[in-house]
């Protein structure tokens, strides 16, 4: 091209306010101010949820609110603290079982699984991060619940914290093994090699190098474990018994219980807006959203601090004798912490089946063998502990195939035409899900309409215009922040911003909104890191035939980058389809017998009429097996499709 025909190419400038702006200046501030979309929802969720939190501070008073130990609001009662303690007590079981088994499984995965196992295992973990936690709660309802009852002594419930803990656990699996997995397989390999050299076993190479110098990432896969725990609602609310009070004694993991998510879930429909109990409620919110925003910071800080101790561009700081001697100390406290939770955690369940004599000669044996394993042979230490490490997995996996095939096998017989397309009857005891089916379909259009535009564009603009700034660094900060926020937190602001102060009432489009920045995050992030992988020689070629940074971005690099960005937005299209918290508040009803109208008229959709069925229809059995294994079938169809498509551009590519 001709110096002239280059110039009439380029764009001409813009005078805006006196000033000359180019074309891709005048681009970089339109994609700058639609990136800022996500910092101004963080804030319209802190502001809408603070707004409406003041008055109940005035009213009840934090002192009251937070040591008050009676949650009785139809009594003027307003004290949080049981439900307070509920959520630590059920996200503390899920813990204590959760770490144990996905740290056990990612290093399965990541040490001793043969090569061309490893990425099946994994994808086989995140599987359970793709069941809706509706159907999380449906079988814990109907399986867990039932198993507890008829197999604990003394039982008069199955709903309890246990129950709780142990589908939180299930759910937090995912996260802890993805996280861990990572942090362990990015372990130098010369740390390996070097522990081998010296004589050390396999086992001890894994348990004594590998293990700590991952332990930054492992923590921060606890952390955002705990924050996956504290957020979830669903699950909770269906098989906790959802009492506000304390166990006693407090080791009762039988006695039910209440969380914060399922109080708000419970309540916030049926209170009037403005009372005091409104106002309650997102005091409540509040404070779960500052619980979970500290959390998902925690995790942040020390995932960037792992990265910093790997980056072979940056050399380690150096540690004076007294940090070391510190983290010496620190390190036998931490054992001596990791012990007493193992014997204590064995001690508590024991004596869901023996008295407290026998329990404690339980724990005293499991000290017992704990010792003694010291002593092992290390050839004999590694059979055991690889032995131990292949079983966890196993349970695992286990456990993924008890969930889908009960409610496959349970499922498949209500499956037919009629139920496919017939509208529901007798309160959802007969006929069909065709409106759940429509309804959420038209949820994960309007979703996906607000969101894949916003999403991408704020991608590019991360990816290819923002430089660290400070104004950058916020805006990364809140998409963060949204990622990490619990869903009926999400829930409680599309009920004040969209159905309240915006008067849209319980309708499609407010459902839109509220899902559509539920997933903003999944489709920024993917962007974003698809755009960055697009080689940088494809860009300058692209420069220098005369293209503008626009025309590069349009016509090379988000072609380039379609795959990745094609995924992002099915994986959002699946999280909108098993979300079932934000519609609760803003979108659904129950039950409908006909279509509904337009946009500003509620719809069914499969997630919530699940837990219609499950919680108000007990006798609804094949109702409910077939809504949740059509619902289950349509998430997982939706996120498998991503997978293949990632892996299939992926291999083609070979970036």
């Amino acid at each position: 091209m001709s110096d002239k025909g280059l110039e009439e190419h380029r764009l001409k400038p813009l005078r805006v306010l006196g000033r000359t702006i180019h074309h891709d200046d005048a681009i970089k501030y339109a994609l700058m101010a639609v990136a800022s979309v996500a910092s101004v929802i963080v804030l319209a969720i802190i502001g809408f949820i603070l707004v409406n939190s003041i008055p109940a501070i005035g009213t009840i008073g934090l002192r009251e609110f937070f040591t008050g130990d009676l949650w009785r609001p139809t009594r003027g009662h307003y004290g949080a603290s049981a439900v307070i303690t509920g959520t630590l007590l059920v996200t503390g079981g899920a813990i204590a079982l959760a770490l144990p088994l996905g740290l056990g499984a990612a290093i399965f995965i990541s040490e001793l699984a043969p090569k061309r196992y490893r990425e099946p295992l994994k994808l086989l973990s995140e599987v359970f991060s793709g069941i809706p936690s509706v159907v999380y709660g449906f079988f814990g309802l109907v399986v867990v619940v039932p198993f507890l009852l008829n197999n604990v002594p003394g039982a008069t419930q199955g709903q309890s914290w246990l129950a709780g803990s142990i589908l939180l656990g299930i759910m937090a699996l995912p996260t802890i093994i993805s996280v861990s997995e990572d942090a362990i397989s990015s372990v130098p390999k010369a740390y390996r090699e070097a522990s081998l050299a010296m004589g050390a076993t396999r086992w001890q190479t894994t348990s004594r190098v590998v293990v700590p110098a991952a332990i930054s990432g492992i923590s921060a896969a606890a952390i955002l474990g705990i924050g996956r725990a504290v957020g979830e609602t669903m699950a909770v609310m269906m098989v906790t018994g959802n009492a506000p009070i304390f166990p006693e004694p407090l080791t009762d993991l039988m006695s039910p219980v209440r969380t914060i998510t399922a109080t708000l879930a419970i309540e916030m429909n049926e209170v009037p807006v403005g009372s005091t109990h409104f106002h309650a409620l997102f005091l409540l919110a509040l404070v779960l959203f500052l619980v979970v925003l500290l959390v998902n910071s925690l995790s942040r800080l020390v995932m960037r601090r792992m990265k910093e101790r790997f980056n072979p561009s940056k050399p380690p700081r150096p540690r004076s004798v007294r940090y070391m001697d510190a983290m010496v100390i620190v390190g036998k406290v931490f054992t001596g912490a990791k012990y007493v939770l193992i014997l204590g955690i064995v001690w508590v369940i024991s004596t869901l089946w023996f008295s407290e004599i026998t329990a404690l000669g339980v724990t005293a044996s499991a000290l017992a063998l704990i010792i003694s394993s010291r002593f092992l042979k290390p050839v004999n230490m590694q059979r055991l502990a690889h032995s131990g490490l292949a079983a966890v997995m196993a349970i695992v996996v286990a456990l993924l195939f008890l969930i889908v095939m009960d409610i496959v096998i349970k499922g498949l017989p209500a499956l037919s035409v009629e139920f496919i397309t017939g509208y529901p009857a007798r309160g959802g005891r007969d006929g069909g899900i065709y409106p759940a089916i429509v309804g959420t379909v038209k949820l994960i259009f309007g979703t996906v309409a607000i969101a894949v535009p916003l999403g991408v564009i704020s991608g590019i603009y991360l990816a290819d215009y923002a430089k660290d700034t400070r104004h950058t660094r916020f805006i990364r900060a809140s998409i963060d922040n949204l990622a990490g926020t619990p869903s009926v937190v999400f829930g409680l602001f599309g009920l004040a911003a969209f159905v309240i102060y915006f008067d849209l009432g319980f309708s499609l489009v407010a459902g839109w909104f509220t899902l559509a920045f539920l997933v903003l995050p999944v489709i920024i992030r993917t962007t974003e890191e698809s755009v960055r992988r697009v080689p940088y020689e494809l860009k300058e070629a692209s420069l220098a035939l005369g293209a503008s940074k626009w025309e590069t971005i349009t016509k090379v690099v988000l072609p380039a980058a379609f795959p990745g960005v094609i995924t992002g937005s099915i994986i959002s299209i699946g999280r909108a389809a098993g979300e079932t918290a934000p519609i609760m508040f803003t979108a659904v009803v129950a039950y409908q017998t006909r279509m509904g109208g337009g946009i500003t008229d509620p719809v069914m959709a499969l997630p919530y009429h699940l837990y219609y069925l499950a919680t108000n229809i007990p006798d609804a059995y094949d109702q409910q097996y077939g809504t949740a294994l059509v619902l289950l079938l349509l998430v997982l169809a939706i996120y498998a499709s991503a997978t293949v498509l990632r892996n299939h551009y992926s291999k083609k590519m070979n970036w």
